[in-house]
């Protein structure tokens, strides 16, 4: 399953004009590959923290061989700088066939990295293995950290640019992909982390409504604290004071930050936000905001996520979302050095509980916590285990299903729910933060499953590769017919419902649940008051 030689090129016709690509072969499948290809103008200059501005036509045929440059950031996978280009608005269009004789299922990649890395590159997104399959899939760059998410609460920059520009690039697929083979009335998006959250994003904004058909959101949705930021003012203020500026005049705050070279705004360092109970979240310091209502500017999102979708302002499609057993290994990875802090208390309760709570409820509610995962053991190595279950549930899982139970209520559309236990070699990240000593796969673990990761030493044995195939067929079915296990003789996916809540353990061995992990979701719907969601009609 790796990529092999080019073996001849092949133009196309978009929007903006000419594209020539690549015709490649992997493991003797033949595939088309475009890549760079400019869905905005370059948001530099002026343009730099605006929202994305339509792109410019060329003449002649443009290359389409390479990927283009990734946003300014911190490569956290390969822990080096990465200075790019603020001119990397591009996306990569792979398809099986140019003209089929019916249009191609569309599956549009977010990538995850906590909204400040990431890319769409083939180097880790590789797309050999969706090609094994009749569809066509794209991936895209976005701006992240301070380029993509500063907030300054004015018409300037309302906040959320990164978001604007994963809408552009859905706009130019929704325009542009029938000339790649692909079909524009089926057209399925999905993430990971924070590609998963961005992709739950797209089903309650209205700048995103009739860009796609279906939905796959893994390990994260809008509803997970850290997936938003209630801080961005502040955020704003302390870069510019960090950088030399120290001002809460957002026009002079603007013009400064306009003017300084991207390298100060890469992997920016700000002091924690002071509050009575700190937050897991408040790591997140430039990522999604909600934009002032009042603003004369085009809104990405106007409204808590959580208050959308109890109103049920939310996309009427098929939904398939989920998490990995062990998500919760991301938060612990530095558990060692960070004692004291899992011991403060609230600190094991998400912000949304502590938001307008009293200090007495936020101590019993604590208390709950700790007695139903820890049995009131103090914080330490021997209870490490039940510290990640704890986080896999908490800062993930719970909300995740959250979303699920109101998605299903208020669209009646089929939700496919997960819970992904998948180990080989290939669960790489684990192995990585050194903590092999718990159960559990680790967050975004399962991307190796989809993507061909070349950037990366991650072996594939005939093991994984079988474990692959029975993912990305998974997915694959999803996108193509809203139903996951549509070709699989032998296990059927049940859709997960408020009165069967069904979980599709995802194994090497595939079974089908109810009631997955639902003592901790008990105490967690206590804790929300979530126990009865009302129909929105």
């Amino acid at each position: 399953m790796q990529e092999q030689a080019i073996l001849r090129m092949s133009v196309v016709k978009v929007e903006q004009g000419m594209l020539k690509g690549a015709v490649c072969n992997a493991d003797a499948e033949t595939y088309y590959a475009y890549k760079g290809i400019p869905y905005a103008k370059p948001p530099i200059g002026e343009l730099r923290f605006k929202a994305p501005e339509p792109p410019e036509p060329w003449d002649g045929i443009r290359d389409a061989l390479e990927h283009g440059p990734v946003c300014p950031q911190y490569n956290e996978r390969l822990e080096k700088i990465d200075t790019g280009s603020e001119d990397c608005l591009f996306l990569n269009v792979y398809t099986k066939m140019l003209q089929p004789e019916k249009k191609l299922p569309v599956m549009v990649w977010i990538h995850g990295g906590a909204f400040y890395t990431g890319s769409g590159n083939s180097d880790y997104y590789g797309p050999e293995f969706f090609m094994q399959h009749d569809v066509v899939l794209v991936t895209f760059n976005y701006r992240l950290e301070v380029f993509g998410f500063l907030c300054l609460d004015n018409e300037e920059v309302p906040g959320n640019a990164g978001l604007k520009d994963q809408v552009a690039a859905l706009r130019w697929v929704k325009k542009n992909i029938s000339s790649f083979g692909g079909d524009p009335e089926n057209i399925t998006i999905f993430g990971c982390s924070a590609g998963a959250s961005s992709t739950s994003y797209h089903m309650i904004s209205d700048m995103s409504q009739g860009l796609f058909n279906k939905a796959i959101c893994q390990s994260g949705v809008c509803l997970n604290d850290w997936s938003y930021n209630i801080y961005a003012r502040q955020r704003a203020v302390q870069l510019g004071k960090l950088l030399g500026k120290d001002t809460e005049d957002i026009n002079e705050l603007l013009k400064f930050l306009r003017g300084v070279p991207s390298e100060s705004l890469i992997n920016v360092k700000l002091p924690t936000v002071v509050t009575e109970c700190p937050d897991i979240s408040d790591v997140m310091t430039f990522s999604p905001v909600i934009e002032n209502p009042n603003l004369k500017v085009e809104k990405f999102l106007s409204d808590a996520p959580i208050n959308l979708v109890k109103k049920g302002k939310i996309a009427k499609i098929p939904l398939m979302l989920g998490y990995t057993s062990g998500e919760g290994i991301e938060i612990c990875r530095s558990f060692i050095n960070s004692l004291s802090f899992f011991s403060k208390t609230g600190i094991l309760l998400p912000r949304e509980l502590k938001l307008n709570t009293s200090l007495d409820i936020i101590k019993q509610m604590d208390e709950k916590v700790r007695e139903q995962y820890f049995g009131n053991k103090p914080i330490s190595l021997k209870i490490l285990q039940n510290l990640v279950y704890l986080h896999t549930d908490s800062v993930f899982s719970y909300n995740i299903r959250r979303f699920a139970r109101y998605h299903f209520i208020n669209s009646l559309k089929p939700v496919y729910f997960y819970k992904f236990k998948t180990e080989t070699e290939r669960n790489h990240t684990k192995k990585r933060y050194k903590m092999d000593q718990v159960a559990g796969v680790c967050h975004a673990d399962d991307l190796p499953y989809l993507f061909n990761i070349k950037c990366l030493n991650i072996p594939l044995t005939e093991d994984s590769k079988f474990a692959i195939e029975q993912v990305v067929k998974l997915w694959v079915n999803f996108a193509s017919c809203g139903n996951p296990t549509a070709n699989f003789s032998y296990i059927e996916w049940k859709p997960f419902t408020e009165e069967g809540k069904y979980c599709f353990v995802i194994d090497k061995t595939l079974k089908c649940d109810l009631n997955v992990d639902e003592d901790n979701m008990r105490l967690w719907d206590e804790l929300y008051g979530e126990k009865l969601i009302k129909i929105v009609k």
